[in-house]
């Protein structure tokens, strides 16, 4: 797990990055492109290979 944000939980697995429902631990519909460390309304911060980027947030 690397954050939680309005009922969806993020992290990294085998296959790349995940996100399920926090309430049933299901597969969100869309794969999200990274797992972020910090979210919120507007963006997701993502640490890879000491290099910090943001992505807009959806849905």
């Amino acid at each position: 797990m690397t954050a939680v944000w309005h009922g969806r939980v993020y992290g990294r697995g085998v296959g790349g990055p995940v996100a399920l429902d926090a309430r049933t631990g299901a597969d969100m519909p869309t794969r999200p492109e990274a797992a972020p460390l910090l979210v919120n309304a507007y963006a997701g911060l993502i640490l890879d290979n000491n290099q910090l980027s943001s992505y807009p947030s959806g849905g």
